[in-house]
């Protein structure tokens, strides 16, 4: 069973100021792809500080096109958008399986975003995807399409900023958008 949290307001992107830390850009990037599935540019990227930023735009084009149909393709578990150089505060994860996606903005202790569509019939039923394995998320939360999801986590990973397709289930306590028993 699940219910939004008290404190969670459901708004348009551009309706709240996105917590990002010191940076407004993504510094470092995090991607787990299925086994022997990452893409060319993908193969020797490696997990150091401030990875993503270190790049040429030239390089980072091609590496988000790749990661594109990579999530498209379903050959992407689980990726990490840090604002922070470091990897630990102020990111996006996005979890994939079975078609679905279970995307989550963190800013430790100050606001944690969703995706969401508040009027899906089936919306506080489970998804087929969870936050880290382990965390169940609602179907009003969770991404229904790869595509879907691939735009919604290129759109931070190019501009920092949450996407304006689709709503979102923000807490602005730091607490999961939702509950669930």
């Amino acid at each position: 069973m699940f219910k939004l949290e008290d404190g969670t307001k459901i708004l348009d992107a551009d309706q709240f100021v996105l917590p990002t830390g010191e940076f407004d850009r993504i510094q470092f990037v995090a991607v787990r792809f299925v086994k022997d599935r990452a893409p060319e540019s993908w193969k020797e990227f490696e997990e150091e500080d401030g990875n993503w930023a270190a790049l040429s735009p030239e390089t980072r084009r091609k590496m988000t096109e790749e990661l594109e149909t990579a999530i498209v393709g379903g050959k992407v578990r689980d990726i990490t958008l840090n604002f922070d150089p470091w990897g630990e505060d102020y990111f996006l994860s996005a979890e994939f399986g079975s078609g679905w996606a279970a995307i989550l903005y963190n800013a430790i202790d100050q606001c944690a975003a969703a995706p969401c569509d508040p009027d899906r019939p089936d919306g506080l039923e489970d998804a087929t995807v969870d936050i880290g394995g382990q965390t169940p998320v609602p179907k009003m939360c969770g991404v229904e399409g790869l595509e879907k999801a691939a735009r919604i986590v290129l759109y931070m990973l190019e501009t920092g900023r949450l996407s304006p397709e689709t709503k979102w289930a923000v807490n602005l306590e730091g607490d999961l958008p939702w509950l669930f028993w």
